[in-house]
């Protein structure tokens, strides 16, 4: 068959969708487990959710560090046993440490989940956290601290959250060299006996979980006794800089780190939906007007992006890019423009469209596998939506006009509102 390459493919409005949604279950002991069954591979991910994130430690980095080190050994297995054995069932694990939670998720073919869950236990259990492994972790944490304290833009993005969210806020603040070789091995005993040893949250299961995966989920939770009771830590105030602008000189420097935004609302305001679309066409695509304009006409950076941020107490709304310092000024004068365009002036509908058909076509490959679907649903669960939601969405974003952006403009983007930090010199 020939294609006539052209003519365009035919192309059609999206208005519904199919989603696999997830079955949920409560066990006894208070371990929620969510089921996501779906693709043709008999491959599953499984995520283990902790309420173990950094609100909960005592110590600058000990969540983190904790989280990293639960699979380097148990009194019965060594670091090189756990991950030999697990690669030998040609299975892996991730860890990932945030604010609000921890986690570690297996990726095994499903025949070999029973065997991958008994040393998946063992961490959950029994980890003794080597004394020497804790050294090195430290020790590679403080070099890649100093790497990173030598990039602009790592730097950039630190001092934003701890303007916008106060350095003593959990979404502010950050790890330095002094709080890595401040914790021992101990603090990390500590935190894992009172946050990961009985506190499994909940579990989530996509990929090809049948009815026997299920089983072999259920019997691994039932070996915790969650019933235990904790006192849950309350999100601490917000404490946001007085200083709106700040330059923070960096001798040397070519380059001009840059970030403009502000904290803002999250997945539960009702206007977090129009906003997406408001950001994408400001700077959320290839598209948008910030890369038009300051990347492709002016040629004043080789990239620049908005975006929006959702955790589970606030948000934040951002522009970063860099720029050579001689380019800088010119740079911000070329960014507030845009958003002084958005705030005055109505978008037309045929760049309206472009960035909603962009929008729902991301969205529809978002879903596009059974892990996918479980990120999507773990959205759901951190913010306490329904399924409804995505449909809302959709709904929403064809239907938001150019008149709304305009006003969205108005109520979140005001220059008075915003922050300006930059690193260079």
């Amino acid at each position: 068959m020939n294609i006539d390459r052209t003519i365009a493919p035919q192309t059609e409005e999206i208005s519904s969708f199919n989603l696999v949604e997830a079955n949920s279950t409560k066990l006894e002991n208070g371990i929620n487990i969510h089921r996501i069954e779906a693709g043709n591979e008999a491959v599953l991910k499984v995520d283990f959710v902790f309420n173990a994130g950094s609100l909960n430690q005592s110590k600058k980095g000990q969540a983190a560090l904790t989280n990293r080190m639960i699979g380097e050994g148990t009194s019965k297995y060594t670091a090189q046993q756990l991950a030999d054995a697990l690669d030998f069932y040609g299975a892996y694990i991730n860890t990932r440490s945030a604010t609000d939670e921890s986690s570690v998720t297996l990726y095994c073919l499903s025949k070999h989940l029973n065997s991958c869950l008994t040393y998946i236990y063992e961490m959950f259990t029994d980890a003794n956290f080597p004394e020497d492994d804790l050294k090195i972790l430290t020790q590679n944490s403080v070099q890649k601290l100093a790497v990173n304290e030598q990039k602009n833009t790592f730097l950039v993005r630190k001092y934003f959250y701890a303007s916008i969210f106060g350095e003593e806020n959990p979404y502010g603040s950050s790890v330095n060299k002094e709080d890595y070789l401040n914790i021992n091995r101990q603090d990390l005993i500590e935190f894992y006996q009172t946050n990961y040893i009985n506190r499994l949250e909940h579990i989530m299961v996509s990929g090809q979980a049948d009815n026997s995966t299920m089983i072999e989920i259920e019997a691994f939770c039932q070996k915790f006794n969650n019933t235990i009771t904790r006192t849950i830590l309350p999100f601490p105030a917000f404490g946001a800089s007085a200083e709106r602008k700040k330059f923070h000189n960096k001798p040397g420097s070519s380059q001009s780190a840059i970030r403009i935004g502000r904290p803002i609302f999250n997945r539960n305001h009702k206007d977090f939906r129009k906003f997406q679309l408001l950001n994408l066409i400001l700077g959320g695509y290839f598209g948008s007007r910030l890369m038009k304009n300051i990347r492709e006409d002016k040629g004043l950076t080789y990239g620049i992006y908005s975006s929006l941020e959702s955790y589970k107490n606030g948000g934040c709304w951002y522009i970063e890019t860099e720029m050579n310092n001689e380019l800088r000024e010119k740079g911000l004068i070329e960014i507030y423009k845009e958003l002084k365009t958005l705030r005055e002036e109505l978008i037309d509908e045929e760049e309206l469209q472009t960035a909603k058909n962009y929008l729902l076509g991301s969205f529809l490959r978002s879903i596009d596998s059974p892990f996918s679907l479980a990120d999507r649903y773990k959205i759901l669960l951190d913010y306490n939506l329904e399924y409804s939601y995505y449909q809302e969405f959709i709904e929403i974003v064809k239907t938001t006009n150019a008149e709304e952006i305009r006003s969205l403009a108005n109520e979140y983007l005001q220059e008075t509102d915003l922050y300006e930090i930059i690193v260079g010199s």
